[in-house]
């Protein structure tokens, strides 16, 4: 990449991108001479790094696939969860490993990261479904997920969807993420909401809130959309 960041530069130099190929010469390689890139150079170099993603059949729960990125969602179910204890608190001590519901969910993955979103309804949503805030600790506002000690996938494939939700699930929630960040509309806060459900069978989602994003802005967040509740 060649050029400045200053505009105000004289004479000024629009700033311009070269490629050039490796050149190997026994056990010493040197870069050939540059090709100016170009919108149609462009196109054909993330039209090559498309032909990478490997042939694959997806399963019914994965909503997005793209080379980096893995977007699916999740039906409602029950599932242990377990909360770090450490400081000594009765009511977590209490709630660790315990059973609880849990609300449909949309998770996305992309190289070490993690996000999850919250559905209202318990089926396949499409683009645009509006997505609600997950009511768990470790996460903030946009859905980032605090991966802590989590053990997370290094395969790039359809096949780590399971991986992700043993790994997302099976963590210690440990603290809420997002400073102000407000998970859940039950009366007594997130803790009063878990604990209001430690044994029980289904998610009310009466305590979701809204996360102001439809799945399609969710899966591109640089194209956010204004339709969303």
């Amino acid at each position: 990449m060649y050029g400045t960041s200053d505009y105000n530069g004289i004479p000024y130099r629009h700033p311009f991108l070269t490629v050039h190929e490796v050149v190997h010469e026994g056990d010493n390689a040197r870069l050939a001479a540059g090709q100016l890139v170009t919108p149609d150079l462009l196109i054909q170099i993330m039209a090559g790094l498309g032909s990478s993603v490997p042939i694959e059949i997806l399963p019914e729960r994965v909503l997005v696939r793209t080379t980096d990125t893995i977007v699916w969602w999740l039906p409602a179910n029950v599932r242990v969860l377990f909360f770090s204890d450490r400081s000594g608190d009765a009511t977590l001590s209490a709630m660790n490993g315990k059973q609880y519901p849990h609300p449909a969910l949309v998770f996305k993955a992309s190289g070490s990261r993690l996000w999850v979103r919250a559905l209202k309804a318990d089926k396949r949503p499409d683009a645009s479904t509006v997505m609600h805030i997950a009511p768990y600790w470790n996460c903030d506002n946009s859905g980032s997920v605090c991966t802590g000690t989590m053990r997370i996938p290094r395969e790039n494939s359809v096949s780590v969807v399971e991986t992700w939700e043993t790994a997302f699930f099976q963590s210690e929630f440990t603290h809420a993420a997002g400073g102000r960040h407000k998970p859940t509309k039950h009366p007594h806060g997130i803790v009063g909401l878990w604990k209001s459900l430690r044994g029980e069978k289904a998610f009310p989602t009466s305590y979701l809130l809204p996360a102001k994003e439809t799945l399609a802005s969710f899966v591109n967040p640089n194209e956010r959309t204004t339709d969303a509740p």
